[in-house]
């Protein structure tokens, strides 16, 4: 066990820009363009931009716009104060937070964790794609700069060193990705509810919108484990690729993903959108992107308009867990066993 955690930390060690630290920049670029979408957007909510400049240099700024609503035009005004009224044709007034009954309020309470978890994903998808390009050099690599020669001297198997690199790379890099994903979006939801306080908006629970983000939280750590039981069988036949490739791995590994369903399309397709051949050709390119997971999963928020919308976690959550009991799940799993194996022994055949 001390030996495949010192591999791990080695692997971890020798990735850390594209595993560690390109998540993080990612998120803080984020961050820091959310921080500042929510400041401006605060001052000219959605006004000219000339308010906006006026209202820097020190001018206080009554931002103004009309908005047909379809059946009539109102008038939206922006206070000094930040809150925000809404004025009818007939002259009725109300403020924002008037204009929006008990249901209104939850529905955000609702909704908001969702698009905050939304946007926030973006660390997790980028690290999805830096991890194929650091798995598809991993074991190539170390015969191209000849540590192999080290490595290969010390107490360690060819199939505990290909374990350790898919472990590192992909199980403990996307999982720090979510856990980046996961303070990402925390802080864009305070940010969020912040702004809310700031247009006028009260009665919405911040509790409740933290609540269900952890609810998210819980079935995005869930939909990741069994992603990668999906994808499995790609990262190890990427593994496979990287330890015997002479040169260029990444496209080694990909392109027969890619250019055989593509040539195929393009000789033998007749239009058939169910054409056996054809969805096998594509189907390690759709457990790469998750397609077999989320196949006919019903939408994150209830959206009968009989009751207040929720987010429907004991239905995703069951809807996850009946992947493990898919034949092609676990025949996937052998498979990617045997790739792993496959790339071991051709570790310990081929040094150089």
């Amino acid at each position: 066990m001390n030996k495949f955690l010192t591999l791990i930390r080695r692997d971890l060690a020798d990735n850390r820009g594209a595993l560690i630290t390109t998540p993080i920049v990612i998120a803080a670029i984020m961050l820091v363009v959310t921080l500042f979408a929510s400041l401006t957007g605060n001052a000219r909510f959605g006004f000219d931009p000339e308010d906006f400049a006026n209202g820097r240099n020190g001018a206080a700024v009554e931002g103004k716009a009309y908005i047909d609503t379809g059946s009539e035009a109102v008038a939206v005004r922006r206070g000094p104060d930040g809150k925000v009224t809404i004025t009818r044709p007939n002259g009725e007034t109300k403020t924002l937070d008037e204009t929006m009954d008990a249901k209104a309020k939850a529905t955000i309470e609702t909704v908001l964790p969702v698009g905050t978890a939304a946007a926030s994903l973006l660390p997790l998808g980028i690290a999805g794609i830096a991890i194929l390009f650091v798995l598809a050099g991993a074991l190539h690599d170390e015969r191209k700069d000849r540590s192999i020669l080290f490595w290969k001297s010390m107490p360690v198997s060819d199939l505990e060193t290909a374990a350790a690199k898919l472990v590192s790379i992909v199980g403990i890099g996307l999982f720090f990705a979510l856990a980046v994903t996961i303070v990402l979006n925390v802080a864009m939801t305070t940010i969020a509810v912040m702004t809310l306080g700031n247009v006028g908006i009260t009665g919405v629970s911040a509790s409740t919108v933290y609540l269900n983000g952890v609810k998210l939280w819980v079935v995005m750590a869930v939909a990741l484990l069994i992603y990668i039981g999906w994808a499995l069988p790609v990262y190890g036949w990427v593994s496979l690729v990287s330890a015997w490739a002479p040169k260029a791995p990444f496209i080694a590994a990909f392109a027969p993903l890619f250019v055989v369903p593509l040539v195929y399309m393009a000789i033998s397709f007749r239009g058939n959108e169910h054409d056996p051949i054809l969805s096998a050709l594509w189907e390690p390119a759709g457990r790469l992107i998750g397609e077999p997971m989320f196949h006919e999963m019903t939408g994150v928020v209830e959206k009968s308009q009989d009751h207040i919308p929720t987010i429907q976690v004991d239905a995703m959550l069951a809807h996850l867990a009946a992947n493990l009991g898919q034949p092609g799940f676990w025949a996937g799993l052998v498979l990617a066993a045997g790739f792993i194996y496959a790339a071991s022994e051709i570790r310990r055949r081929r040094a150089l």
